[in-house]
């Protein structure tokens, strides 16, 4: 047993495994307390919170923030592209909101014409499930900053998607339109390396647990969603893995090619909890090995489908770890619309979070963050 932190333990898989520790000077180390949630600064950027405006120059070190509500709040650093909130509607963004590379009406391609371009096994992560209309009671009890109150809200009926949006899906969307993602645009992405590793060595067949003293996040050229870690990495192996790196107008273009738009985080929160009000999408009680998080020791995404007990009572899968998933809820007390500077709401914890997070979590991320933590699903009403 290795001692992780305080009371965080890493089992190694055998007796003959061997621990490798990993030190790499050229990655921003975070540091993350036992029940403290990620919350991580890039360089430059400017943080908007209980109307204090915090500058920070421009060869100042961030360091991490103090977070005792279960707040994350990532900010790029980069310029900001003011969004017109009137403009958006059910549908997704409005066509003379998506790029030049990328011009074409939503209302031409309903979901029936997309599932004509997949294949039968694209066509499986493709479903849609019925999320039946009445009160949902959501949000939390703790208090404190950026927490939803706790509150019994009337939902229509919609439909959302069974798993989160996959590579192979994503793959279909870029190929057809030729859509450029902002990860991109950018030329940059940001790049997360867990704490724990398990994986066989290729050469010897010996099982090893590499282990970092703390999470890592690099801002990495080259990072976008075909290279989710970098010009090194690609998605061999990864078509049924939630499609990562990818920013709030990259899934708002997707969903609205495909006919549908993204979920609103009542309506994600509705659809994970059910009427039971559950903490997980399984039951109250938090189960190890039901989700891929940190204490999976994958450092890394898995299949959608690769913890078919972890599904809710509405057949909902993968709602907890692997990915974030954006919403289109926007976080008020953090965002200055008129600086452009707009936060979203994102649900459901990834593979860097802890264990016994529950679905009450936000997490927030400014509109155009990118990185391999954060993909999104679809939601038709």
């Amino acid at each position: 047993i290795i001692e992780v932190d305080d009371d965080e333990e890493l089992e190694v898989l055998d007796d003959d495994s061997e621990i490798v520790e990993v030190e790499d000077e050229d990655t921003e180390i975070i540091e993350v307390d036992d029940d403290e949630e990620l919350e991580v600064l890039d360089d430059d950027s400017e943080i908007v919170e209980e109307e204090e405006a915090i500058e920070l120059e421009e060869d100042e070190e961030l360091e991490i923030i103090d977070d005792s509500d279960n707040i994350e709040i990532l900010d790029e650093g980069e310029d900001f592209e003011e969004i017109d909130e009137k403009a958006l509607n059910q549908s997704g963004m409005p066509i003379d909101a998506f790029s030049d590379e990328f011009k074409i009406d939503p209302e031409k391609l309903l979901s029936e014409q997309f599932d004509g371009y997949l294949g039968a096994m694209e066509r499986f992560f493709n479903q849609y499930l019925i999320i039946p209309g009445g009160n949902y009671t959501v949000g939390s009890h703790r208090g404190g900053k950026n927490v939803m109150p706790i509150s019994e809200e009337q939902i229509e009926t919609f439909y959302m998607s069974k798993f989160p949006v996959t590579n192979s899906l994503f793959e279909v969307f870029v190929e057809k339109t030729g859509y450029i993602t902002t990860a991109e645009k950018k030329g940059f992405g940001f790049v997360y390396h867990g704490r724990f590793l398990q994986k066989t060595d290729k050469k010897t067949g010996r099982k090893v647990s590499v282990w970092q003293a703390s999470l890592t996040r690099q801002k990495t050229d080259g990072a976008f969603w075909y290279q989710p870690f970098g010009p090194s990495s690609n998605l061999h192996g990864k078509r049924n893995h939630p499609v990562v790196q990818v920013s709030l107008e990259d899934a708002r273009a997707f969903a609205a090619w495909t006919g549908k738009s993204t979920p609103t985080e009542i309506e994600w929160e509705a659809a994970a909890r059910t009427y039971d009000y559950m903490l997980y999408p399984w039951g109250n009680e938090w189960i190890p090995g039901r989700c891929n998080v940190e204490s999976s020791a994958i450092s890394d995404t898995t299949a959608v489908d690769a913890y078919p007990e972890s599904v809710n009572p509405f057949e909902i899968e993968d709602l907890a770890g692997n990915v974030y998933e954006w919403t289109e809820t926007v976080a008020d007390a953090m965002s200055s619309p008129d600086s452009g500077r707009i936060f979203y709401m994102a649900k459901g914890g990834s593979w860097i979070s802890p264990d016994a997070f529950d679905m009450s979590m936000r997490n927030i991320f400014p509109s155009d963050f990118t990185s391999n933590i954060i993909g999104f699903r679809c939601v038709a009403r």
